[in-house]
């Protein structure tokens, strides 16, 4: 990934809010969506927020009239009328961005102004964080345009995490590291937690655990990046500098209410990440899968900018799961031989454990082989000559595209998110000695399964905030792999049930090297 990843530029963020003077035609019929602000991100989203604009347009133009009477103050008509376009969109399944919302305040104020005789060249609304670039002459018989509107009217809901000012909040980091010998960074968790503690003794219970997470974020984390990578609705985070930090959602670059202290808080954190003089550009990957790059002077003359975006389960490798501690090389071995032995494998686990990436890596590695996928998700979208994706919808189901999919007669049978509706007919394919099937799902679902017709047993889990695979079983149940919380991955037997199996298949050699 780079800073200039799908087009779009690191400073998209302030130029999005310039655009927002643009004078929109105030004649005619409303503007399309497309006209006041691209839409990315999922189709249907898009297709229906176009809907909801329109009928917005063609029904509410009383509602928009009545927020500009009874003398409020401009502030206060920005938020009443993007009170009733946020309801409205709501209430019809869309809920906007931030972004998204100023430029519809802004275009309804702009409207506002049909058959006024504004120069060409003066703005509609002017931010008060902004300079002005022109003041308007009026006649006096005409009604004058909504004043002045500060950003803050817009502005969007504070952290979920942050209820203490940033001073405190260093006051409290202070205190810590005044307790501490040395950096708290490199220092063991347990350790830093514990004065943690002891500096918030006498805090409320109530309000305690909130703050632990915010000091140790500081102390041992990401500070401001760690808090919002904590919603997973942001899919990357730009930072320009202390001050200026934008966050991508739904396709949408939009600025953040995060802030550093200063620029020292900015490069510590940073040096977090990146070492500053090794390269003025360095690339940079998260245990969770998310990667980036962190640019240094004199690439980045102003200071150190980051660019990070979330990984996506579909661009998962087994190199990457391996490097993430997520499994070790004898584990992801293991999966290699039993895709390629065509075993039946079964991966299970809760929601946002990493079950599809762990598919997702195993289908990569089968390279030019040929692969058919069915999941009700296109996670597994790239192109490959070799594999045909399948993706289930109301109006066809996951169960009845499995035995579909196994008609095309693939080498890997690829099913993810399965429901306890699906478990069924996966019973039946696996049951009717089917074999080069993969399949994921939570435990409820997988339930209806009969386990002895699964080969291998994958289970997966987040610990610490990481997801990896926390054990491996072969059909009579017993544990290949474990894993434990101090020793790490653990091998536990030296010859699995589906042995002889994988003999027949060629690959005898190497499930030995895997178990010695």
């Amino acid at each position: 990934m780079t800073a200039m990843d799908g087009g779009e530029r690191l400073d998209e963020g302030p130029a999005a809010l310039n655009s927002v003077l643009e004078r929109p035609h105030a004649d005619g019929p409303a503007r399309s969506l497309e006209q006041i602000f691209p839409l990315r991100g999922d189709a249907g989203r898009a297709h229906l927020m176009q809907e909801t604009w329109r009928a917005f347009t063609d029904g509410m133009a009383g509602r928009v009239a009545a927020a500009f009477d009874g003398g409020r103050s401009p502030a206060e008509v920005a938020y009443a009328i993007g009170e009733v376009v946020h309801n409205y969109f709501r209430t019809r399944g869309v809920t906007l961005t931030s972004y998204e919302l100023r430029r519809l305040v802004a275009e309804l104020l702009a409207r506002r102004q049909r058959g006024l005789r504004l120069p060409a060249s003066g703005p509609l609304v002017q931010f008060a964080s902004e300079p002005s670039t022109g003041t308007a002459s009026w006649t006096g018989a005409d009604p004058a345009p909504p004043p002045p509107v500060g950003d803050a009217a817009f502005a969007g809901p504070p952290s979920p995490l942050v209820t203490v000012t940033p001073r405190e909040m260093a006051d409290i980091v202070a205190k810590v590291r005044a307790r501490l010998v040395g950096d708290p960074f490199s220092m063991p968790r347990k350790v830093v937690v514990d004065v943690v503690a002891s500096v918030l003794d006498d805090v409320a219970p109530e309000g305690r655990g909130r703050l632990m997470r915010l000091a140790l974020g500081e102390l041992c984390g990401l500070g401001p990046i760690e808090r919002l990578w904590a919603d997973r609705s942001i899919r990357a985070v730009f930072v320009n500098g202390p001050d200026a930090l934008y966050v991508e959602r739904a396709g949408v670059i939009e600025p953040s209410q995060e802030r550093f202290r200063d620029r020292a808080h900015l490069a510590e954190i940073i040096s977090r990440l990146a070492k500053p003089g090794v390269s003025p550009a360095v690339a940079i990957s998260l245990r969770d899968g998310s990667e980036g790059v962190v640019l240094f002077p004199p690439a980045a003359p102003a200071g150190p900018v980051l660019a990070l975006r979330r990984g996506e389960p579909g661009e998962a490798t087994l190199e990457r799961l391996v490097s993430a501690g997520r499994l070790d090389r004898r584990m992801a071995d293991l999966l290699r031989i039993a895709v390629r032995s065509r075993l039946s494998v079964l991966v299970v686990g809760p929601e946002k454990a990493g079950k599809t990436a762990l598919l997702a890596a195993l289908t990569r590695d089968r390279g030019d082989a040929r692969v058919v996928t069915v999941a009700p998700h296109r996670e597994f979208r790239w192109k490959s000559a070799a594999k045909v994706e399948l993706v289930a919808s109301p109006q066809v189901s996951l169960a009845t595209l499995l035995a579909t999919g196994l008609q095309l007669r693939p080498d890997l049978l690829v099913v993810d998110s399965l429901q306890p509706s699906d478990a069924a007919a996966l019973g039946k394919l696996l049951s009717g000695k089917a074999c080069g099937i993969v399949a994921a799902g939570e435990a409820p679902a997988v339930a209806g399964v009969p386990r002895q017709s699964v080969d291998l047993l994958v289970s997966v889990g987040r610990l610490r905030g990481l997801s990896v695979v926390t054990s491996m079983e072969d059909a009579t149940g017993v544990q290949l792999f474990a894993y434990q919380k101090d020793g790490g991955f653990q091998r536990r037997v030296n010859t699995p049930s589906f042995a002889r199996t994988v003999h027949e298949a060629g690959y005898g050699e190497a499930l030995s090297s895997v178990f010695h």
